[in-house]
């Protein structure tokens, strides 16, 4: 997992990233399963559906690539998500290795979360 200082960043993307399509499509619907049992420590949502998720990208070798914000810049999880992502989608056979970047833009809003689960947390 990548939690170097260079892989945290306001503008950070995963342009840099090869992604392979025939590699991610085996493999996205597992990747967004496993980050669904990925849990915010202070919200009773996983970061899938919480909206923390920017982008997936898995290179032909299998390697993931994720790209995820989080709910503030000043986050207590910050250093305990990427390590729960990285240990829920290595878990999955063919996935030899994760990297996380940090990203703050666009900055996460409630506004962020799926519909359903926005409606259960806050009624609306």
């Amino acid at each position: 997992m990548s939690t170097e200082k260079e892989n945290i960043g306001i503008l950070k993307t995963l342009d840099d990233v090869v992604d392979h399509e025939d590699t991610r499509l085996q493999f996205i619907e597992a990747i967004k399963e496993k980050l669904k049992t990925v849990y915010d420590p202070e919200l009773p949502i996983d970061i899938y559906n919480l909206g923390l998720i920017y982008d997936i990208k898995v290179t032909e070798e299998g390697h993931c690539f994720i790209l995820h914000t989080l709910t503030s810049a000043f986050c207590p999880a910050a250093d305990k998500i990427p390590m729960d992502i990285k240990l829920a989608i290595e878990s999955i056979p063919g996935i030899k290795k994760t990297h996380c970047r940090i990203t703050m833009t666009p900055p996460w809003t409630k506004e962020s979360i799926d519909p359903e689960a926005r409606q259960l947390l806050f009624g609306y």
